[in-house]
């Protein structure tokens, strides 16, 4: 199937808001989460955010859609929708996370940018992305860093009774507050020193937001 350079510069423009978002907002994109917080998938789970930085404010949510083998591991098919700033419209990321030990590796990538059609991600696609994102991603072995204690944090979708915890980034604090009540990632809310993140609705009877049957992609010869 021949695409048009039109759709490849298209969909590596959503690749790079995606990459970009992950950078600044806590996931790491097709590789491992970067939220430093267990992967507690649960089919139909989701958590919507508003987050705001200095450019401005945008809203993801992070949905289980859907569960299937994968070479006899778990896979959870995660979406990540996120809305405002620069996009008009929703941009759907949907990617196939497999639990194989306790680094869940992503398998399969479709993106679907606002008024366009679905498509799946080639490897090579994939595989710059991810080389991207070990080369500029934090370090993840801190874990979530030092417990400071446990508190009641209000914020758009309610009040949760949260473990608090602190740690560096690319040498600057940065804030987290979880809940096991929050999947898939119990983040509550998070605040850093360019970036905060709050949880704005708790959601339940998740479905994907793809629409259509996503076209292989296939990388042009420039």
């Amino acid at each position: 199937m021949n695409i048009s350079h039109k759709k490849i510069s298209l969909c590596a423009l959503c690749l790079g808001v995606a990459t970009v978002a992950a950078a600044q907002f806590g996931h790491q994109g097709p590789q491992t989460p970067k939220i430093p917080t267990p992967f507690t998938p649960v089919v139909g789970s989701g958590a919507q955010y508003e987050v705001t930085t200095k450019n401005g404010k945008m809203s993801f949510t992070y949905a289980v859609v859907g569960k299937e083998q994968v070479d006899g591991n778990d896979g959870y098919w995660l979406e990540i929708r996120s809305e405002g700033g620069k996009l008009d419209g929703e941009m759907v990321m949907k990617e196939l996370t497999v639990m194989n030990g306790a680094h869940p590796e992503i398998k399969r990538m479709i993106m679907q940018p606002p008024g366009e059609s679905a498509t799946e991600m080639p490897a090579g696609m994939m595989g710059m992305m991810k080389q991207h994102m070990a080369e500029t991603g934090n370090d993840r072995k801190n874990g979530m860093g030092e417990k400071i204690g446990t508190e009641n944090i209000a914020v758009p979708a309610g009040t949760f009774e949260c473990e608090h915890y602190r740690r560096q980034e690319n040498g600057k604090a940065v804030d987290y507050w979880i809940s096991s009540k929050v999947p898939p990632y119990s983040l509550v809310k998070m605040s850093g020193p360019d970036t905060s993140m709050v949880l704005e609705k708790v959601l339940t009877g998740e479905t994907t937001h793809i629409k259509g049957e996503p076209q292989k992609l296939e990388m042009p010869d420039f």
